[in-house]
Parts: structure tokens; sequence; C-alpha cells
């Protein structure tokens, strides 16, 4: 509880600091460290597996969306107890994502003559690849991505649905499947193979 107040006290004196400030406003969809969301989507449709399909990329990019949206830099992290060291979270990796984003765009445009959004997926793979391979093949924590396309693959990988899809099973992982169904084996998925 204590704990949820201080957070909330936090955001709300940051938000009033900001909105008084001149010129200074909340960052929209216009700000150059907003992520271009059908360079987003692209990427998604590139990066996320193809069992989601149209519907589930869309899901997953707009839940990823709503998660860097509420992402708070140099946060403190939570701590076992009686352990005197705080930790936080890194800077703000937003401003980084969206200018690869825009990287993105302007490569595909160079090498294709078309937005990244508006070329194929293998030409996107092929824009998309090196920049992955120097980013590093570790997916660990979205907010310590390297590249906007890792966070959006750990965000999507650390989800319940990506854990039904790899066992093929509705485990729904994180949520309460209550204590009647907790000595059932979670149901098959619909048209994935265990």
């Amino acid at each position: 509880m204590a704990e949820s107040r201080r957070t909330f006290l936090k955001q709300s004196a940051a938000s009033v600091a900001v909105v008084s400030l001149p010129g200074c406003a909340p960052m929209s969809a216009e700000s150059p460290d907003a992520l271009l969301p059908a360079t987003l989507r692209a990427v998604g449709e590139t990066m996320l597996p193809e069992e989601l399909g149209a519907d589930g990329r869309e899901r997953a990019v707009a839940a990823f969306e709503l998660w860097s949206e509420g992402l708070e830099p140099v946060a403190e992290m939570a701590h076992p107890y009686l352990v005197p060291e705080t930790v936080y979270t890194g800077p703000d990796p937003r401003p980084g994502w969206a200018a690869q984003l825009r990287g993105l765009d302007i490569e595909s445009r160079k090498r294709f003559g078309a937005s990244f959004g508006e070329i194929g997926v293998p030409e996107r793979r092929s824009v998309l690849e090196p920049h992955v391979r120097r980013a590093g093949p570790d997916l660990g924590r979205p907010g310590n991505a390297a590249h906007v396309a890792l966070a959006l693959a750990a965000h999507f990988f650390a989800s319940p649905i990506a854990t039904d899809i790899c066992y093929g099973r509705a485990i729904a992982k994180q949520q309460c499947r209550g204590l009647a169904a907790a000595g059932d084996e979670p149901a098959p998925l619909p048209g994935v193979a265990s």
C-alpha cells in the first residue's frame, strides 16, 4: 500500500512539474521520442511468431506500446527484506528506440525505395538482422534491451500467451485458475501442436 502511494505521489509530482514548465508537455505521437506505430508494427510482423496471426501480433505490439508508455526511468526496484542497498532501473530507453525505428525507415528507403512497413518481410529481415545481431543475443528484461526489436520480443516472450504457445496448452501463466482447477492439466490450445 505504501509503495503504490509513493509511486502515485512521484508520478503526480512529475506530471504537474512537466505540465507547469513552459514549452514542456507529455510525449505525444508527434514527439521525436515517440515510437513510430507503423514501423513498430512492421517490426512486430517481422519478429513475432507467425502462430500469433495478424490479430495476435497487433495485440502483442499494442501491449508493448502500453507497457512502454508506463515505463518509469530510474525507478526504484523491489528488493528483498532487510537488504540495505536500493537498486534502480536504467535510463529511459524510448528515445533510443524511437531513433532506431526512424533509422529502420531511413535505411529501408535507401535500400528499397520504400518505408520499413511498405517492404516485404524478407526485405525487413535483411534490414533488421544486422541491428539485432549487433545488439546481442540476450533478450533479458525489455527495458534493458539494446534494440527496440529485442525489447518487443522480450516483452512478448515474457507474456502468458507466449508460454501457452510454447507448451501448446492453456497454462494461463500469472493468472489464477482457482482451487477447483488447480489439479487439472491445462487444456490443449486449439490449432497448436504440443
